[in-house]
């Protein structure tokens, strides 16, 4: 009698805490749908990461184009960082760029620099906005995306190393 006494606090705690969980899940699936993760966004489903996109403001409201990035270069410390996959990474990349797939963003997010303004690119754009809500979401407000991914980049002429 004395034992069940004693663990009905910690019952009653561990019900509580799931209920808390299942509650703000719920908030975050209403908030970003199912792939709310980045890890979760299946590699190939383009039209969940254009989504995404388009969730995270793909028209631009954290966005920089190829020339506000190059007229940042020698102004401000940028870190690059291409969340693309591995074929895609040895295919080409921006000089520089520290290559970070969006299956990994949730491991190595501390290795972002928080001194500096971060420019996350992909092919096309839509999963680095995804990446910059992510990475927005935890508080790192000097993430920006590069609008039009790397083929904007390479259609101005950038460097691209292999």
């Amino acid at each position: 009698m004395f034992r069940r006494l004693m663990n009905l606090p910690l019952t009653v705690a561990s019900r509580a805490a799931k209920a808390f969980q299942d509650r703000e899940d719920e908030k975050t699936k209403q908030k970003y749908g199912t792939a709310y993760d980045p890890a979760s966004v299946p590699v190939g489903a383009p039209e969940a990461a254009h989504a995404a996109a388009a969730a995270a403001g793909d028209a631009g409201e954290h966005g920089l184009s190829v020339e506000a990035v190059r007229a940042l270069i020698g102004k401000q410390p940028l870190a690059f960082v291409d969340v693309r996959d591995a074929a895609s990474w040895a295919a080409g990349h921006v000089r520089l760029a520290a290559h970070m797939p969006m299956a990994e963003l949730n491991v190595r997010v501390s290795e972002l620099p928080w001194d500096q303004h971060v420019v996350a690119y992909c092919d096309d754009g839509a999963l680095s906005a995804q990446a910059v809500a992510f990475f927005r979401e935890r508080g790192m407000e000097d993430t920006f995306f590069l609008q039009g991914g790397l083929a904007a980049w390479r259609a101005a002429g950038g460097e691209v190393a292999r």
